[in-house]
């Protein structure tokens, strides 16, 4: 009795699996048989059906991908040019750093030349008060007359605060120098330093119009070579090389074998 159930069980089985395996035909009247469609007829529609499925899904995610990879390409070319455009705006600005160094080094030099020369033509001064005028540091020794103690001074407190870096207060006390004395034979020194103070700031376009404004109102004045030159180094911090080329050219056409035209020699190589 107790092996009836698995018998039973057993016997199950074996029905479903003929049932699943072999559909069960249907009789219509007049005794033909109908059977459905079988597995095997429909395993390659469905296969059909699913490779088209796949290379559909397939197709649309490559041109995902290109679409993205296309992207991408424009983000690299678009940052690649902003790179070159840093980099060369980086390079400009190392070259101008440069050459700003070395003008100050030139201008410092020539400073140091011009006080040596007021320091040499006081010396050489005979009289009493020329002496005592010339020895302060920053006369030119190109002055030929002497000027008065006020005079003197108010040109030496200018000059003082140029040897003290204070710019701003050389360019106030320069230009109050000029309109108590606009007929000193220091005038275009002062007007000289003017236009150096400008430059010294950083303000190259005033720097520019002092030491043109120099060329101008005292063409005779020791002191056009060096304020040319002066324009030349504004010109090129302006970044009118042009301009600055012909400038310096100038210079040595007009003052040959002098400092300034030595001067101006060597910033005409850096501009090339």
């Amino acid at each position: 009795m107790k092996g009836q159930p698995l018998k039973v069980a057993a016997l199950l089985c074996l029905v479903w699996g003929a049932a699943w395996a072999a559909p069960v035909p249907i009789i219509e009247a007049g005794g033909r048989e109908l059977r459905p469609a079988e597995p095997a007829q429909t395993l390659p529609a469905l296969a059909e059906r699913l490779a088209r499925l796949e290379a559909q899904f397939q197709t649309q995610g490559l041109l995902s991908l290109l679409n993205e990879i296309e992207q991408l390409k424009s983000e690299i070319a678009r940052l690649k040019g902003t790179q070159e455009e840093l980099g060369h705006q980086l390079a400009v600005a190392d070259k101008r750093q440069k050459d700003l160094y070395a003008d100050i080094d030139v201008r410092l030099k020539a400073l140091k030349d011009d006080l040596d020369k007021t320091a040499a033509a006081a010396a050489a001064a005979s009289a009493a008060a020329a002496s005592a005028s010339m020895a302060q540091p920053g006369l030119p020794a190109g002055a030929d007359a002497n000027p008065s103690e006020a005079e003197t001074k108010a040109y030496q407190d200018a000059f003082g605060a140029i040897r003290g870096g204070n710019y701003k207060v050389a360019i106030g006390d320069f230009q109050s120098f000029l309109k108590t004395y606009p007929g000193s034979s220091l005038a275009g020194n002062a007007q000289y330093w003017i236009g150096f103070s400008y430059f010294s700031l950083g303000d190259f376009k005033a720097a520019a119009e002092s030491h043109q404004k120099l060329m101008q109102l005292y063409p005779t004045s020791p002191k056009v070579p060096d304020a040319m030159l002066g324009l030349a180094r504004a010109q090129i911090q302006l970044g009118d090389s042009k301009a600055a080329q012909l400038t310096l050219q100038q210079i040595v056409s007009q003052n040959p074998g002098s400092k300034a035209a030595e001067n101006a020699q060597k910033l005409l190589a850096t501009l090339k």
